[in-house]
């Protein structure tokens, strides 16, 4: 009996919601039959192992089909993502719907599980913004399972990691499953979007998955890539009431009290912007850059608006700072937006 589940996914700081990834795909049974003309529950037997996909404009669901039993459905509307007994009724209900199916592999439809199950980790992530062998690597150190899934002007590719090995690669043009670089290919080319899900329900290896009908959790898990100074300074104290900064970038100069150079408008020497009154926008261009990875950042930023520091010596310190999966330019291009927004607001 499957469990009842509903989970609302407004995923990405670019405004797209939840949707299904890409499936592998096996032998094909049939393609764009109309829903009216079938019985959902009854194909099962006929498909065996494998899947029965619809789609109904941007609408989008999956039946998982294992040993000629329904045993996993999602179904997808308005980027919200619905699991569980109700959604077959869901299904039958969308008349305009098309059906195809396909048989698959033992490897593949041990797959398909996590695909459908994992809760978004990064959304929208720019294939621009990231070396992409790195945060192949920062995801495999992370010993969870996770699915990256990268869209290019080439094509679409996933590839799963568990227990720090990546378990199974496939590709648009490349359905079947293949060796790992088959996404490195497509990301050679530099331009794309990359979204990563965490599958915590996972057990053990692949190739043995079973089924999971728990309700997956409204919170969405947060993993930041490690974001580390070029040279780390020691500060011996350790009582210091700004621990965050001089822990990354060394002690300070005396912030018992006011900075001297701080004038009454909280503008120091040659016009310079203090961060502190500038925090909020600040904070909004490390989170346009880093997207979710943005959290130790912005610590950053606040404990330099807390030090009374100038917009000028916070971009000093962002431009020595380097994120596992960043290119280093991107901390340029940060340094130079926030110089840029302090020149527009004490012009």
């Amino acid at each position: 009996m499957l469990s009842k589940g509903h989970t609302d996914f407004m995923l990405g700081e670019l405004g797209r919601k939840w949707s299904l990834p890409l499936l592998p795909t096996g032998t094909a049974m049939f393609e764009g039959l109309p829903l009216r003309a079938l019985v959902l529950d009854a194909l099962a037997p006929a498909v065996g192992s494998g899947t029965i996909t619809l789609h109904d404009g941007e609408r989008e669901g999956v039946l998982v089909i294992r040993d000629g039993v329904v045993s996993e459905t999602v179904w997808v509307s308005g980027g919200v993502r619905a699991d569980g007994d109700e959604t077959l009724a869901i299904m039958n209900a969308s008349k305009a719907a098309t059906v195809s199916a396909c048989r698959l592999s033992d490897d593949a439809i041990a797959l398909v599980g996590t695909l459908i199950r994992g809760d978004p980790c990064y959304a929208d992530l720019r294939l621009e913004w990231v070396v992409w062998p790195r945060l192949v690597q920062d995801l495999r150190d992370r010993g969870e399972t996770f699915v990256i899934e990268l869209s290019t002007p080439t094509g679409r590719g996933v590839t799963v990691i568990q227990n720090g090995r990546q378990v199974a690669t496939f590709a648009e043009s490349h359905p079947a499953l293949g060796t790992v670089d088959l996404l490195d290919d497509l990301a050679t080319g530099g331009v794309g979007t990359i979204r990563v899900l965490v599958d915590r329900d996972a057990r053990g290896g692949l190739q043995s998955a079973e089924p999971s009908f728990a309700a997956s959790s409204l919170e969405a898990p947060r993993p930041e890539f490690l974001v580390l100074p070029s040279t780390i300074p020691t500060d011996t104290d350790t009582d210091h009431s700004n621990a965050t900064l001089s822990a990354l970038f060394g002690p300070h100069h005396d912030a018992s009290g006011l900075d001297p150079r701080i004038g009454i408008d909280g503008i120091g020497p040659r016009g310079m912007n203090q961060v502190e009154s500038l925090l909020p926008q600040l904070k909004l261009l490390v989170q346009d850059r880093l997207q979710r990875s943005s959290g130790t950042v912005e610590e950053v930023v606040e404990a330099a608006a807390k030090d009374r520091q100038s917009v000028e010596w916070l971009a000093d310190r962002v431009r020595v700072m380097t994120v596992r999966g960043f290119l280093h330019s991107t901390f340029d291009q940060l340094a130079d937006d926030m110089l840029a927004l302090s020149a527009r607001t004490s012009g």
